[in-house]
């Protein structure tokens, strides 16, 4: 995703149709370098398709003038993958 519009409709239309009820974050750590800052995080939640969901990430955040210039989000696509759409 690229740009405010497109972050801000992921997370008010996009998210809440992909992980419908219990969502919860559990935050691990936090460091901070200067104008950036790591967020290591589990987020678990139900999905649509009813699967349980649980997964960690890191999330990198480089700051510009006090404000977020860019978020970098790491995670296991393959675990996701797997609690989103199954094995197949």
């Amino acid at each position: 995703m690229v740009g405010r519009d497109a972050i801000v409709h992921f997370l008010t239309v996009d998210f809440p149709r992909m992980f419908v009820a219990d969502v919860t974050v559990d935050f691990r750590g936090f460091s901070a370098d200067g104008d950036v800052v790591v967020v290591e995080e589990t987020m678990q939640a139900t999905p649509a398709n009813g699967n349980v969901y649980r997964n960690d990430y890191c999330l990198v955040f480089e700051l510009r003038d006090g404000l977020i210039h860019r978020v970098r989000e790491y995670m296991d696509t393959a675990n996701g993958h797997r609690m989103m759409f199954g094995d197949s």
